[in-house]
């Protein structure tokens, strides 16, 4: 910007008068020296408040004299090269180049895993949509369609089996748990029964036992007291013969009290409550033996009886064989129908080796469209405040001019080759024709901003510093710092909003550094 230069002119000329003033301060303080000295001679030696009195009036008198140097120096006009600010239209024009480029790149990639037959296209070669670029060899796929249909089936039988086999045992099962809560029912109430009889017999023993105890119990008393009274009788008397009859006759009621009690198991009631007790056991065994008959069905049958979820791992694994030849025919047709141009364009790149394996997901080739075009452009700082999504743009690409508009702003800086910080843009190239070659540069001027009747100065008339811009304006020979506001700018003129107005007389060039309130003489150019 020619302000710049004015800015860098006008900071030599500054340079170039403090180097003067100081060279005039360095005299002006040997003078004060000199004449000091002189002073302190004719004093004879005086000390005190007349020494320092007279330095004062020595300096103050240098001081004088440097500032009648300088008044006798800007007492002379200067001459200045001005111009007049006058209104008109501007527009403001952003040039900038970059890379002609499709803005619809698609890279290819393989759609399935499979040998590559043949490779249809080169780099550079234009292409139809639907163009055939890739064919592919079909011979292990058609392989793998074919196993996948022999496991398809396999799957679908075992598992038809399973639930067949399944079935069976869930009706087995059912057969052997129907009833068998009310049979498990009863065999504890026949245990009950059984152990009840058990326990009657054990008490009618007892009974028993207790009975004849208790006459044996009396007989032994009888006895005993027999035996006494035997011992009372005379030997040989009819009265011992009576009581030795009856002692042994009690004796022989007492062996049989005996054997009663040895032998209570045979007395007839407690037999047939043994022969009740013997059939109602037989009953409970056999209750016993039919719970633990179909307990083992239940047990044995249980175990291939499918539940909710191993069935649905079957029917999963039956289904998963069945995607898998689905699968195989998507492959295959894939496989079949190759790989086609997705639209016009060019090809750029081709990775595709012929009689090559190709997995899935492999990069084949690169596609650009020759129909949706742009110019990728780098934007600096100071053009980013100016450059707007939307804006038209006159675009040159290879001698040929376009119309265009600026279509997207990335909204990220990157480096550039040169490790400038900046900002991508892309500008749309409207109606490309077969004249426009890809990966060529483009140039592009961005129509960012205009004004009508608007006050303009040349770019050298503004200065600025650390307060912002500023012109000087001379006005009946004097000159006048004027603080403006600017808006655009154009290719040699600068619009100035506020502080200047039309016909007003602006410096655009000097060899001295100016100041407020110099005498100048303008030169109008």
């Amino acid at each position: 910007m020619s302000g710049e230069k004015t800015v860098r002119e006008s900071g030599r000329w500054t340079k170039r008068a403090a180097r003067q003033e100081k060279r005039e301060e360095r005299a002006a303080r040997k003078e004060a020296k000199r004449e000091a000295r002189g002073a302190k001679k004719a004093a004879g030696g005086r000390r005190g408040k007349k020494k320092y009195v007279f330095l004062l009036l020595a300096a103050a008198a240098a001081a004088a004299l440097f500032f009648s140097f300088r008044t006798a120096r800007q007492s002379v006009p200067v001459s200045v090269i001005c111009t007049q600010a006058r209104t008109g239209d501007l527009e403001e024009i952003v040039s900038v180049s970059g890379k002609v480029e499709s803005a619809q790149n698609m890279t290819v990639f393989s759609p399935v895993n499979a040998k590559i037959a043949e490779v249809l296209a080169e780099a550079g070669d234009a292409v139809k949509k639907g163009d055939l670029l890739v064919r592919f060899d079909t011979q292990e796929l058609e392989r793998a369609l074919e196993k996948a249909q022999l496991s398809a089936v396999q799957a679908q039988s075992s598992y038809q089996s399973a639930m067949q086999d399944s079935e069976e045992k869930q009706n087995t099962y059912a057969d052997a748990s129907y009833g068998l809560d009310e049979l498990k029912q009863m065999k504890e109430n026949q245990e009950q029964y059984v152990q009840g009889l058990k326990y009657k017999r054990e008490d009618d023993i007892a009974a028993r036992k207790k009975d004849l105890y208790e006459w044996d119990k009396k007989l032994q008393e009888e006895l005993n007291y027999q035996n006494r009274e035997l011992a009372k009788a005379l030997p040989g008397s009819e009265k011992e013969e009576e009581i030795q009859d009856i002692v042994e006759n009690i004796t022989a009621q007492r062996s049989d009290v005996q054997n009663e009690m040895n032998n209570l198991d045979s007395e007839e009631n407690i037999k047939q409550m043994q022969r009740l007790i013997d059939a109602e056991e037989k009953k409970l065994s056999d209750m016993t033996e039919e719970i633990q008959r179909r307990e083992s069905e239940q047990n044995s049958s249980e175990g291939g009886i499918l539940n909710a979820y191993a069935k649905k791992e079957r029917e999963a694994s039956a289904q998963s064989a069945q995607l898998s030849v689905e699968e195989s025919e998507q492959e295959l047709a894939l496989a079949e129908a190759g790989v086609v141009a997705p639209f016009d364009g060019i090809v750029t790149e081709v990775t595709a080796v012929q009689g090559a394996a190709a997995a899935e997901g492999a990069q084949l080739l690169t596609v650009a469209g020759n129909r949706d075009i742009q110019v990728s452009v780098e934007l600096g700082r100071y053009d980013l405040e100016k450059v707007r999504e939307g804006q038209a743009a006159d675009i040159e690409i290879a001698g040929a001019s376009y119309s265009g508009t600026v279509k997207k702003i990335d909204r990220m800086a990157q480096n550039n080759p040169q490790n400038a910080a900046v900002v991508y843009a892309q500008i749309a190239v409207e109606n490309p024709d077969d004249g426009v070659f890809l990966g060529v540069e483009g140039k592009a001027d961005i129509h960012t901003a205009s004004a009508q009747g608007a006050v303009l100065v040349p770019y050298e008339a503004v200065n600025t510093d650390r307060d912002g811009d500023f012109c000087y304006l001379v006005k009946e020979g004097v000159i006048y710092k004027q603080r403006i506001v600017t808006g655009i700018s154009g290719d040699a003129d600068v619009e100035v909003t506020e502080g200047i107005s039309e016909n007003d007389t602006i410096v655009i060039s000097t060899d001295i550094a100016l100041e407020e309130g110099m005498q100048v003489t303008p030169v109008m150019q």
